[in-house]
């Protein structure tokens, strides 16, 4: 399942137009939106004040990544995303278990339950630097226990990993998503 992560701001241009024209604009890009919610799981978040130059993440999953970009194309063509503007963008995919049950699904391709379920969310791309690789199976084991350690002490956190590699610039995306804030920080 391809997932994409889009940072987004929103042009100057956009606060000059009259008040009429940001309402179609508005409505022109929530139907475009609502036209495609059936075939791509979609999540936003308001970032404004908490990134800098950054108002909204875009959080769109799909079992087509031609579909996805389409829906991308159109996200930057469409109403009030002509005022749109990237400045992170991520692509990974996240392996589905081999024993995952599609009555289990939404959309077909992704477990109901599992993504897009708490409030806050932090993204973090990684890098795995030469050091990763060059300790020994055994150490690599007991630095990602160290992790699973802490994270079950904040039962309310959903961690999901997106392979990067050979797609974009990371070696993977991890979410972490919450109900609290504390609770990420």
């Amino acid at each position: 399942v391809y997932s994409s992560f889009i940072f987004l701001k929103l042009n100057e241009k956009f606060r000059h137009l009259v008040s009429n024209e940001k309402i179609a604009a508005k409505q022109e890009f929530e139907n475009m939106i609502a036209g495609c919610q059936e075939r791509v799981f979609l999540r936003t978040y308001f970032t404004t004040g908490l990134k800098k130059r950054c108002d909204l993440l875009f959080w769109r999953m799909s079992d087509n990544l031609d579909y996805l970009q389409e829906i991308c194309a159109k996200t930057f063509s469409t109403g009030i995303g002509k005022y749109m503007e990237t400045t992170h963008s991520y692509l990974g995919v996240h392996q589905l278990s081999e024993t995952a049950n599609r009555k289990d699904m939404e959309l077909g391709f992704v477990p109901k339950n599992t993504f897009g379920v708490y409030k806050y969310m932090l993204i973090h791309p990684l890098i795995k630097s030469q050091t990763w690789y060059e300790m020994s199976p055994y150490e690599r084991d007991n630095l990602k226990k160290e992790r699973e350690a802490v994270l079950a002490r904040y039962g309310n956190i959903n961690e999901n990993f997106f392979t990067s590699y050979g797609i974009d610039d990371q070696d993977m995306i991890v979410s972490r998503e919450t109900k609290s804030l504390e609770d990420l920080i």
